[in-house]
């Protein structure tokens, strides 16, 4: 018996070497971290934005209407029917002040009302006319937004920021003879801190990454990321039940090790 127990003790010895040995020789990145692409919604003209949004953070979908741009009118809306029907009556109680042309000051009052509200009606019609609807152009999560209503804006000003959820990503970072033997299609697999392993392929090797690229991402590297050698891995299993994960990190290994052939067993076994 004790020397069963001394069995056991060294493989098991043995074994954790193995794990520790095996995981440290296989290919892995350091830090990975949930990222996606910003789609960017721009004013198509220039005019008076409303804005018409959830707060930062919220999801919002596909089409989904944000707000919208009408041009400036500065009064000078096409309504001179009705605008010189209602100064003539004006005038005409002004300078009267009784009955004029059989009509009296209380009946011209009330023509005046409603005057009044057929020229509100019709520049409000011509505004809806004329503006322009702002629409999200991916279903994701609101990152930022820049302009607020009543705010002028120019054609082209960035109203706001979506974080698009459609198609998030694995951001990580390598060191320079890791990445050299990589691939695009390579398998991969993603662990979440605290969280489970999925599967994941290279998509893009973008290296030190242009500044291009990273203006693009919703979430930049850090400068200690930037040190390293940037690897974009699509994961289909992020969005499993409408997720989007952003910004939740973990590591990427790209051979498997021991833990993930014991981690299959495990999984065959029905735990």
């Amino acid at each position: 018996m004790k020397y069963a127990l001394r069995f056991l003790g060294i493989f098991a010895v043995l074994f954790a070497l193995y794990v520790i040995v095996g995981e440290q020789l296989v290919g892995s990145s350091g830090d990975a971290y949930v990222n996606t692409r910003l789609a960017t919604i721009r004013s198509p003209t220039a005019g008076v934005a409303q804005i018409n949004i959830g707060p930062t953070g919220s999801r919002i979908a596909l089409n989904e209407t944000i707000g919208s741009v009408a041009p400036r009118t500065d009064g000078a809306l096409s309504l001179l029917g009705p605008e010189q029907a209602r100064a003539i009556y004006a005038a005409d109680l002004e300078a009267q002040g009784t009955a004029v042309g059989g009509e009296s000051p209380a009946l011209l009052e009330r023509r005046i009302a409603a005057l009044d509200r057929l020229i509100e009606d019709k520049q409000a019609a011509v505004l809806a006319a004329q503006s322009t609807a702002l629409r999200s152009t991916t279903d994701g999560i609101i990152w930022s937004v820049l302009a607020f209503s009543g705010e002028s804006v120019a054609a082209g000003d960035t109203i706001a920021n979506i974080a698009d959820c459609s198609a998030p990503f694995i951001h990580a970072s390598v060191d320079q003879q890791l990445y050299n033997r990589l691939s695009v299609g390579d398998v991969a697999q993603f662990r979440l801190h605290d969280g489970p392993v999925l599967d994941a392929t290279v998509a893009l090797l973008a290296g030190t990454g242009p500044r291009t690229l990273l203006e693009t991402l919703a979430i930049n590297p850090t400068n200690r990321l930037l040190e390293g050698y940037s690897v974009l891995l699509s994961v289909p299993g992020l969005t499993q039940g409408g997720a989007c994960p952003l910004g939740r990190t973990g590591r990427v290994v790209f051979s498997a090790g021991p833990l993930s052939s014991i981690g299959d067993w495990f999984s065959g076994l029905g735990f």
